[in-house]
């Protein structure tokens, strides 16, 4: 019988204990040496006759710690053995110097006999290979994290789903959501380093199975394959989230996890990757969702994006994607003012194809540029055709894709197309989605910034339901917000809160001189309440659903609206939501205090006041103005006394005035007099104006 020669592992660490737990775990399969320090480590390298085949080195020893001893034998008859270094310390910035100074890997303690022994291993065969070897290696393997590369994943994968006589596997596929901010938030070396993070959790985790395979894909993409289970599912959901939730303090990491449990083993391995793709891509975008299983209604999405795929670019070269358009109306005059150009896929077989079917595959698979481009094109050809036909075209809006902003030749496009049909920049209305703004808005604002130049009205769609704030608008380069119905409830607790919101919101875009338009809107009762709140324009299903361009035409000749056109007369409404500076001028120019407010129960909130009237109710130490008048110059009493006066107005007491004593927080009373008009109502608030006089004594 032929004896094995047992390959020998130098242990280097200064602890003994330590030094006999590995001694231990080793023995089985290797010869051990040990040594307390590097200099005894490197006595040991110099005169052993027996050759060493891979060292476990700690790196806090006396004499000569491991930082040291990586470098004396660097450049040397050593510097190709493994080195597999032994460290307490957790976190990328410890890894990558431990790297740097020349180590193969790092094992954290304290130690799992498995993980140590296949690592072990995997660093003495790399270092046995042949030049052939080494080659086939790099072919097969990914060069940043080391994991398997996609091809050779995906062959390992179908190799060990083979071999597995009853086994039941998972393929899991993981990344981090919005990866692609770190990256632009920290620098691609910094976003490396967590992808190293991310592979080595991979790693440890798939070598704790006796079956698995694991690899990155591409980017931030990384997939596992390992014996199913729900509990193995869960575990490794667990320990991934709680390992990177540790990576660092100024990241928030959200992995997303998307499972595909393999029922029947002949499914192609690349089916699996995209069925696990499938159920990730319900968790993207959602803060405490981390986890989908794939299921059957997937497979239908599937077989029906391939279709998709398959038939896009021959239905794109006939024609069958058209542009239809849907109204916008001036909300005062409930006039069409211009409209929305919306694709629909006018199929030969299946009839007319909405967008929600196909554009978020298109998005997936970049095929939205060119869509995108082809529908820019024919709105700019009817735009030049109605201008020929002698008529004046209202402007049209073309929606621009986040990967449109990405393609530097987009702005070029643009220009090129509305110089071909020779048309106005401003009749091309350009829409872009608050979040895609939002994902670089430096980036952004010089691309908009670029297009605002050569004239194109820019206009920011489903504003509100990402993560800017209002404060954010003084800086966003566009001349209009939208703003879907949705943003607020109809009915439930929080109706009227949702309500003051979207009142706040057109109030201060008003004041921003930022047009509102609100789609989506349906019922009589919304638009009522969209005019007490001052709103611009609108759009939605109650004016008018989106129409082939024949039926538009015939919309806009029936109505002969002057294109963008809005109401002149100043009524009360407009004095008190929009930033008017004529109504300025007159209540800065009086004498005496002037506030207007809006009020309800005993609470009276200020738009707007002039400088008398800030002097007399703001402190003296310069804050703001006061959100609820009067102030904290008088006394609660007082406060009560000129709340309840103001809430008590209604509609059948246009005006009323009144003289009380007030006596303020330094216990001086004087006389004062405070004349109310009542100007109307929003929803269940009154807006008034306050004129006070004080009384001589």
């Amino acid at each position: 019988m032929r004896v094995r020669n047992k390959q020998t592992v130098l242990i280097v660490e200064d602890q003994m204990i330590n030094r006999a737990i590995l001694s231990k775990i080793l023995s089985v399969e290797y010869d051990v040496l040990e040594a307390e320090n590097g200099a005894a480590a490197l006595e040991i390298l110099t005169g052993q006759k027996k050759k060493v085949n891979a060292i476990l080195l700690d790196l806090v020893m006396p004499v000569m710690d491991g930082y040291e001893f990586l470098a004396r034998i660097r450049n040397t008859e050593f510097e190709d053995l493994p080195v597999i270094v032994l460290t307490g310390e957790t976190g990328s910035e410890a890894e990558q110097q431990v790297l740097d100074s020349g180590a193969w890997d790092f094992i954290t303690k304290p130690y799992q006999p498995v993980i140590l022994m296949t690592r072990l291993k995997n660093a003495i065969a790399r270092s046995q290979m042949g030049m052939f070897e080494r080659i086939c290696y790099i072919a097969e393997h990914d060069t940043l994290t080391g994991l398997y590369n996609r091809s050779k994943f995906f062959s390992a994968t179908r190799h060990m789903i083979n071999e597995s006589e009853d086994g039941k596997f998972a393929f899991m596929r993981f990344d981090i959501d919005k990866f692609s901010l770190i990256n632009s938030f920290w620098g691609e070396a910094e976003g490396d380093k967590l992808l190293c993070f991310a592979a080595k959790v991979i790693r440890e985790t798939g070598d704790g199975f006796d079956a698995c395979t694991y690899g990155r894909i591409n980017s931030d993409i990384f997939c596992i394959c390992f014996p199913y289970s729900e509990e193995n599912v869960r575990r490794i959901v667990r320990a991934s989230i709680d390992r990177l939730s540790s990576y660092g303090a100024n990241y928030f990491i959200k992995p997303v996890f998307g499972v595909y449990v393999i029922e029947d083993p002949e499914v192609s391995v690349e089916a699996m990757y995209e069925r696990a793709s499938m159920a990730a891509a319900t968790c993207k975008g959602k803060y405490s969702k981390y986890l989908e299983f794939y299921n059957a209604s997937m497979a239908r999405e599937l077989d029906w994006e391939q279709y998709v795929v398959n038939n896009m670019k021959a239905s794109l070269e006939n024609g069958e994607f058209v542009p239809w358009i849907q109204p916008k109306y001036e909300l005062r005059s409930q006039k069409p003012c211009g409209g929305e150009a919306l694709v629909r896929w006018e199929h030969p077989g299946k009839g007319v194809i909405f967008p929600s079917k196909f554009i978020p595959i298109f998005e997936r698979n970049g095929f939205v540029t060119e869509l995108d481009y082809y529908i820019w094109d024919k709105v700019c050809g009817l735009l030049r055709k109605w201008i020929d036909e002698g008529r004046d075209p209202a402007p049209l809006s073309v929606n621009i894709s986040r990967i449109d902003m990405y393609n530097p030749n987009s702005v070029r496009i643009l220009n090129d197309l509305v110089k071909h049909y020779d048309i106005p920049p401003a009749l091309l209305n350009l829409e872009l989605t608050e979040s895609a703004y939002m994902d670089n808005p430096e980036v952004m604002k010089g691309i908009l910034n670029s297009l605002r130049e050569s004239g194109f009205t820019i206009m920011m769609d489903d504003f509100g339901s990402g993560y800017s704030s209002l404060n954010t608008l003084k800086d966003i380069p566009v001349d209009i917000l939208k703003i879907d119905m949705n943003f607020i409830r109809e009915d439930g607790a929080d109706a009227g809160r949702s309500r003051t919101i979207l009142a706040s919101v057109i109030r201060m875009a008003g004041w921003l001189d930022l047009p509102v338009i609100v789609e989506g809107v349906e019922t009589e009762m919304q638009v009522d309440f969209l005019k007490e709140i001052g709103c611009d324009f609108v759009q939605g299903y109650y004016f008018g659903k989106p129409m082939a361009v024949s039926e538009y035409v015939d919309l806009m000749e029936e109505n002969k609206t002057i294109p963008g056109r809005r109401v002149n007369n100043k009524d009360i409404s407009e004095i008190v939501w929009m930033s008017n500076p004529d109504t300025e001028r007159l209540i800065d120019s009086l004498h005496y205090p002037v506030g207007i407010f809006e009020c309800s129960d005993n609470e009276c909130s200020l738009l707007r006041a002039n400088d008398p009237f800030n002097y007399m109710f703001v402190p003296v130490r310069g804050e703001p103005l006061l959100d609820v008048l009067p102030s904290s110059h008088l006394r609660k009493e007082d406060n009560e006394k000129i709340a309840n006066a103001c809430s008590a107005l209604d509609a059948l007491h246009p005006t009323a005035s009144m003289e009380m004593e007030i006596t303020d927080e330094n216990n001086d009373t004087f006389g004062l007099s405070m004349s109310i008009d009542y100007l109307g109502k929003i929803q269940n608030r009154k807006v008034i104006m306050t004129f006070i006089r004080i009384l001589p004594q």
